[in-house]
């Protein structure tokens, strides 16, 4: 019996201390490691920066300062700070089959405009272990030129 509740100890301690482990990351740091939450215009706020826990959903709100139209999509990103900088997290493949509306396209948000987006870390089939992390969207202008803009806005799950 006592070797039992040791055993059991140890296991729960090993999980407890092991939770940066069960999030999933691209080995290399993402190559934007520099990421503003505004640019050109653009601004990406979150309503909270501190979550107890892995939340289900992150409510942000994106605004267009700007003078053009940028396109964008439901899909969004999330980043892990480690020692050697933002990794991307990764999930299954199968988040798009699912979710269909999760791509990067479909949406235009006019300049002048703002909208308030709910992103589901749920449908991604991830949890957030406690760390810093950044979510990322990309958008991509209307008009010729066309050039794509990525911001990020940090916050922390405890």
């Amino acid at each position: 019996m006592g070797k039992i509740i040791l055993f059991l100890m140890i296991a729960v301690f090993l999980v407890a201390c092991g939770n940066d482990s069960t999030v999933a990351t691209i080995e290399n740091p993402s190559p934007d490691q520099e990421l503003a939450s505004s640019k050109a215009g653009l601004s990406l706020l979150l309503e909270e920066h501190s979550y107890e826990g892995s939340p289900s959903i992150i409510a942000t709100t994106i605004k267009n300062d700007s003078m053009q139209d940028y396109g964008f999509g439901q899909y969004f990103h999330i980043e892990l700070k480690r020692k050697s900088g933002w990794h991307i997290l990764t999930h299954s493949d199968a988040v798009f089959i699912n979710n269909p509306q999760l791509n990067d396209f479909g949406r235009v948000l006019a300049a002048g405009d703002e909208t308030d987006m709910d992103f589901s870390v749920k449908e991604l089939g991830i949890v957030l272990a406690p760390g810093e992390y950044r979510i990322v969207k990309t958008f991509l202008s209307q008009e010729v030129p066309i050039f794509e803009i990525s911001i990020a806005s940090s916050f922390v799950v405890n």
